[in-house]
């Protein structure tokens, strides 16, 4: 096979609905009764598509010997040949092989090459009739020629798109084969960071020494900071392999005061942030309490490490309308607008941020926790503060029909 050939596959021909039409129109073109698109290398002559009114017994799939057909030498000369009577003034001079045609069988023949924009040779758009077809117009050939680079012009499309979907299956399988090794490694962790959480939980209560307890205490801080890391990339891959939040709900009656020591232990951590947590009457929801103090802890965290060091954060709960609604407050530096839309996207991180501060996940999850309860996550930012505003649906009662 030469170089210049084109090496690969076809596409269905149920998938390249133009070339019946095509087909159909070179019969009309050239008069000619039978018409196909034939797949021609240095090896073998195959039909690819047929449009066939003469019963030549040539169907898709049928091979002819390539040194017996007009193709080879079309192949060969990369131009359009005619054989046969009224042709002879044709394709660019007048060419009639001796052995190519049986003359018995077939009278009138033309072929033209199908090459594609990058030079490869394709095959061969043809015409064959029993019978001599007269015409000398060689408006013809140039007509038959803008077909072939139509159809060379519909294959590299075909191919370029099959091409660009086997790369993009091979992206999403690896991707896939990425996150599942993700969270295979992530709940491989857990165990080993557990043991040194609690050894450290251990020596705290143990060394009394100050320099050997700052040590401790590190340690500590460190495998808590890990397992939150951990669990963050957790909840990422589930969602990411398609899977939901796993959430349990159950009633809690008064959310706002359940969520008071959630907020103490980020006070706890933070003894510098003025944390002020503000809350009305409440009324009860169906949560699941885990992945909402998850969410809290995310945005008060937030706000301590983006919000002006040792400025006010304020906490607010209140019943709005059939929502309980939480907003957490902070004065600093306002969020760009162009970076607002992409806060709750993965791995997105405030402009400047440390990126040792952490993967950028915190408030991608806080969305999807507050998407899974049904709920919403917003934001506004302004000179003044930042908002993060959560809204909750709250429990509907079942009304028990009154006795007649």
């Amino acid at each position: 096979m030469s170089e210049t050939d084109y090496t690969g596959p076809f596409p269905p021909v149920d998938t390249m609905a133009m070339i019946p039409v095509i087909l159909r129109l070179v019969k009309q073109t050239t008069g000619l009764r039978f018409s196909a698109v034939a797949r021609v290398t240095a090896d073998q002559w195959v039909a690819y598509a047929v449009d066939d009114s003469v019963r030549l017994d040539i169907k898709p799939g049928d091979e002819r010997v390539v040194h017996e057909t007009l193709c080879n030498e079309v192949r060969l000369r990369r131009r359009s040949l005619a054989s046969g009577a009224g042709m002879r003034e044709l394709a660019n001079g007048p060419y009639e092989p001796e052995n190519h045609i049986p003359q018995d069988r077939l009278q009138s023949h033309i072929s033209v090459p199908i090459i594609t924009s990058t030079g490869l040779f394709v095959g061969t758009l043809c015409g064959l009739d029993p019978e001599p077809q007269v015409f000398n117009d060689t408006s013809v050939i140039e007509t038959l020629e803008l077909f072939a680079q139509l159809l060379a012009s519909h294959l590299e499309l075909h191919t370029q798109l099959n091409d660009s979907q086997s790369e993009l299956g091979v992206a999403e399988e690896t991707g896939r084969l990425r996150e599942e090794f993700v969270a295979v490694l992530g709940h491989d962790l857990r165990t080993p960071i557990s043991a040194v959480r609690l050894s450290a939980e251990l020596l705290q209560a143990r060394v009394e020494e100050q320099h050997s307890r700052k040590l401790v205490d590190a340690i500590h801080s460190s495998t808590l900071r890990m397992s939150a890391l951990i669990e963050d990339v957790l909840d990422f891959t589930r969602c990411r392999l398609g899977a939901k939040f796993v959430i349990n709900l159950s009633r809690v009656d008064n959310l706002f005061e359940a969520l008071t020591p959630v907020i103490a232990e980020i006070r706890h951590a933070h003894p510098k942030a003025d944390v002020v947590y503000r809350f009305g009457a409440a009324r009860p929801v169906r949560c699941d309490f885990g992945r909402i103090s998850q969410l809290v802890s995310n945005l008060l965290s937030n706000a301590v490490h983006h919000g002006a060091p040792g400025g006010p954060i304020l906490i607010n709960g209140h019943v709005e309308d059939d929502s309980m609604v939480l907003s957490f407050s902070n004065e600093g530096a306002a969020i760009h607008a162009d970076q607002i839309d992409l806060l709750f996207k993965p791995f997105t991180r405030a402009e400047g941020e440390n990126k040792s501060a952490g993967l950028g996940l915190g408030l991608y999850i806080c969305s999807q926790i507050a998407e899974s309860h049904g709920g919403e996550l917003h934001v506004h930012s302004d000179d003044r503060h930042t908002v993060f505003t959560v809204r909750l649906p709250l429990l509907v009662e079942s009304v028990e029909p009154m006795p007649a």
